[in-house]
């Protein structure tokens, strides 16, 4: 299947001789960084290789339309619970710079003990199958010809049937995925034995298939009415979930943690997080990091949110990540426009190149103020 800049994609194209169809290939894709890059009358410290087809920032047209393109992965949550509208939403985010689509499940399916078939619509997300997945890995290995760069598909190995979904994803080309025996007990209820053991069967089949795991610490920041009074416990979380996961033969290199910085203004926002952050990346050095924005506080306006998601990402750039995640400013609010997948993607992608280069400039202090935040949260 070819796409064309011009031409809308057709869903029927993509389930032409599907059960024919195989991925293009496995395994997470980072991109491809390149120091003092030259793109129009810049030179840029930290980006990565430039797309073929894609869309500028809206500045863009100032500066001779260019659309440098930053050194972290970015990421973009696709939650529009019908399977149609998910292919539509991941072309345009490729184009406006996005390389890790994670495609949101729907309601309930943590509880389903097996797989589902079809592709039915879902409430907050789409029913898993192997019919959605291998059409929309079909339809990303033709969007990432078009753009010009991999795309890493993303979904979830957890609930009752994790080991089911897992080997699912390693024969359909699902590039990265949430698993934490913990997010089931926490938030889905699910018997605690049987999560553990479980996870230790998911975790070995995405070993075996190249396949980065994030963990779901990042809930607790979503979940918590007093976020940053939990960080003591995301370490732990984090620490539970990294530790069973090499203890099954899973590399470091492909183990993320999903971090969230826990607060938004009014509260001082960079005081309280950026200790936070500077104590996770020195405890957890040997592995990545998926730096998600704040989920937790936000209302109906759009305009806070993304300043808060500004603010996010300056700790990002302040500190280290290997994946930006985005999320849409109407998140949890409804179910996200299709401008607004856009919006999260360009506010991330504004930030990090009007941070490039940043910290040849400027350095945070090591003195004792930030030293002793550091090590309390220890």
């Amino acid at each position: 299947m070819k796409l064309s800049p011009n031409k809308k994609l057709d869903v029927r194209e993509v389930l032409k001789n599907l059960d024919q169809y195989r991925p293009k290939r496995k395994g997470w894709t980072w991109r491809k960084k390149i120091a003092n890059q030259n793109i129009g009358p810049f030179i840029y410290k930290e980006t990565s290789e430039n797309l073929s087809n894609s869309i500028p920032l809206p500045a863009a047209e100032y500066f001779g339309n260019i659309d440098p393109q930053c050194d972290y992965v970015i990421t973009t949550e696709i939650a529009s619970g019908r399977f149609e509208d998910d292919l539509r939403r991941m072309r345009m985010a490729a184009w406006h710079g996005a390389d890790h689509i994670m495609v949101i499940r729907t309601t309930g399916q943590s509880h389903i003990d097996g797989l589902i078939e079809g592709t039915p619509e879902g409430i907050g997300g789409i029913p898993v199958t192997r019919k959605q997945i291998r059409a929309t890995r079909k339809a990303l290995d033709a969007i990432e010809e078009e753009v010009g760069r991999p795309i890493n598909f993303h979904s979830y190995v957890s609930g009752v049937a994790g080991p089911e979904i897992a080997v699912l994803f390693a024969e359909e080309g699902v590039n990265g995925a949430h698993q934490d025996p913990q997010y089931n007990v926490l938030y889905r209820d699910i018997n605690m034995h049987r999560s553990f053991v479980d996870a230790a069967e998911s975790k070995k089949i995405m070993s075996d298939a190249g396949i980065l795991q994030l963990d779901g610490a990042h809930n607790a920041n979503a979940t918590a009415k007093e976020a940053w009074k939990v960080t003591p416990e995301l370490f732990v979380q984090h620490a539970i979930n990294t530790a069973y996961s090499r203890a099954v033969g899973m590399p470091a290199e492909q183990i993320a943690l999903s971090t969230v910085p826990p607060t938004a203004p009014p509260a001082p926002k960079l005081r309280l997080d950026l200790p936070y952050a500077i104590a996770l990346r020195e405890l957890f050095t040997d592995y990545k990091m998926r730096a998600q924005q704040n989920t937790r506080y936000m209302e109906a306006d759009t305009m806070e949110t993304t300043i808060s998601h500004v603010l996010d990402t300056l700790i990002s750039r302040l500190t280290s990540a290997d994946i930006q995640s985005t999320i849409t400013p109407d998140e949890g609010r409804n179910i996200p426009w299709h401008y607004n997948n856009v919006a999260g993607v360009n506010t991330a992608r504004q930030t990090l190149m009007g941070l490039d280069g940043l910290t040849e400039l400027v350095e945070v202090k090591q003195d004792e103020a930030m030293r002793s935040q550091v090590r309390e949260l220890k």
